[in-house]
């Protein structure tokens, strides 16, 4: 996956609930977001309308690998090959000022399971659990008057990173002892 999971979920959120790329500008100059990744200096709430953030909770690495193989372009180099499965609880916060949010949180969960968000799966490989949890978190602001509901649920994606390195015969070596390094060594292409 060479593609922030965080970015295709945005994608398919604002697609499936057919909202715009974002709200326009502020008077300041800042642009109102519509949906987007959750960072610390993105300003939410700027709008009476519909805001969705999306951000990784945790994530967890089932699988984490390395082979070795030869380069396909130069047969005299090794590569090797760095692959990560890994499982990641993702959250989709849904805010609004009015009562979009308390309609439509739905959907978040429905845009999920469509069929764009299959073919996304399918373009980009990784899944997206079926099942998700809601949470109304309204009124945890105080005297806000945001309505917020998060939708959580569960990922599992796969990186992959190539980088050339050194094969045997082209590295040096350390011999050590209890007292330590005692000498340093290149290893020869061929011992005859």
């Amino acid at each position: 996956m060479q593609i922030e999971i965080e970015k295709i979920l945005v994608d398919i959120i604002t697609h499936e609930l057919d909202l715009p790329e974002n709200y326009g500008k502020t008077a300041q100059g800042d642009v109102i977001p519509c949906v987007t990744i959750y960072a610390q200096n993105i300003k939410l709430f700027n709008t009476d309308k519909l805001q969705i953030t999306v951000k990784t909770l945790t994530a967890h690495d089932y699988s984490n690998r390395i082979e070795y193989i030869q380069d396909p372009e130069n047969p005299e180099q090794l590569l090797e090959v760095q692959n990560i499965n890994q499982g990641r609880m993702m959250q989709v916060d849904v805010y609004s000022r009015n009562n979009e949010a308390r309609q439509r949180f739905w959907e978040v969960s429905a845009a999920l399971k469509s069929t764009y968000a299959t073919q996304t799966q399918d373009l980009y490989s990784f899944k997206i659990g079926t099942i998700t949890n809601d949470i109304n978190l309204s009124g945890l602001g105080g005297g806000s008057d945001v309505n917020r509901y998060t939708v959580t649920f569960n990922v599992i994606v796969h990186y992959q990173k190539s980088k050339p390195v050194d094969y045997y015969d082209k590295f040096q070596s350390n011999i050590d002892n209890e007292r330590g390094q005692f000498a340093q060594i290149n290893i020869p292409k061929e011992i005859n």
